[in-house]
């Protein structure tokens, strides 16, 4: 699996064994990598946690966090104060410690965890949402994606992202504030503004690169809702998704609730786990009768265990 030759390099010794060590299968089931200081580090797979030999000190930990920002700690500190640290892949270290702030800027220091999310590509991972993404004339919608996290929204953006460019031809730009989607992917048909927070990043895509399509991913901030309706004035199409278990949830969110408002989209669809299809929503919330029920471009019949199955038979 290509993260293997992304994380190895930059894990203990011993961590980097018990992944070399993994069989095809768990390899495409692992989703995350958690490190504790004075504590055994974890594997969890889907419906599944295994304990390892691995137990990191402070100091061994300051040294995981100079591998993971590739021995230039200073430039992961904005990201750093946010949780989380970029990794070539698309992979994602969520990091926990003491955050202090010096001069009005926040800093984190004394990392105490760090939470390694896996990236995995998975080839048709959208399918199931593909009829809902392009309206009359095959024009692009606006499209919100709403689940709770790990439910596989990230992997389902970056597989509709590709389709969008590759299959249907259009001009697709992507706000890859975390470098979750595709980091510093290359070889591909899509504008890529990696690092540059969505407001900053949409204003830069729709100004130099015409887009039909702009994709982000975790909408839930003020200025996210700015640029967002910003672009759906401007008549471009948008590929969204944030953290929410329905629709009852988005309108408790006060972003979501004005996005809503607004009409800022004309689909919204609720993701179950491992990516299923739970329902379609219009653009006043009300949920779509007659819609076809899918998962990941796989079955109808809404069960999560049959989807993580299809998903590993895909190559997940």
């Amino acid at each position: 699996m290509p993260f293997r030759e992304q994380l190895c390099p930059r894990l203990p010794p011993t961590l980097a064994a018990a992944l070399d060590a993994l069989s095809a299968r768990d390899a495409a089931r692992l989703e995350e990598i958690r490190i504790y200081v004075g504590r055994a580090a974890e594997l969890v797979f889907s419906g599944d946690c295994r304990t390892t030999d691995t137990c990191v000190d402070a100091s061994q930990m300051d040294s995981l966090l100079a591998a993971l920002c590739g021995y230039a700690l200073y430039s992961c500190e904005g990201q750093m104060a946010q949780g989380y640290i970029p990794i070539a892949g698309g992979h994602r270290a969520g990091v926990c410690g003491r955050m202090t702030q010096e001069g009005g800027t926040w800093r984190m220091s004394g990392v105490s965890s760090v939470c390694i999310r896996i990236s995995h590509d998975v080839p048709g991972a959208s399918g199931a949402v593909r009829p809902y993404l392009l309206g009359p004339g095959d024009l692009a919608r606006r499209v919100l994606l709403l689940g709770p996290p790990g439910c596989g929204k990230t992997t389902v953006l970056r597989d509709a992202s590709l389709w969008l460019a590759e299959e249907k031809g259009l001009r697709v730009a992507v706000a890859d504030e975390r470098e979750e989607l595709f980091g510093t992917r290359q070889g591909l048909r899509l504008h890529v503004m990696g690092g540059a927070d969505k407001a900053r990043a949409f204003g830069m895509l729709l100004r130099s690169m015409a887009p039909q399509v702009i994709v982000t991913d975790e909408i839930g901030r003020p200025e996210d809702a700015d640029a967002l309706l910003n672009a759906a004035r401007c008549g471009v199409g948008v590929l969204a998704s944030a953290h929410a278990g329905g629709m009852e949830d988005a309108e408790k969110r006060p972003v979501l609730r004005r996005l809503m408002r607004e009409r800022a989209f004309d689909r919204y669809i609720l993701l179950g786990r491992y990516g299923s299809v739970r329902g379609v929503c219009d653009e006043t919330g009300k949920e779509m009768e007659g819609d076809e029920r899918g998962q990941l471009g796989c079955g109808r019949d809404g069960d999560d265990r049959n989807q993580r199955d299809r998903l590993f038979a895909l190559g997940r």
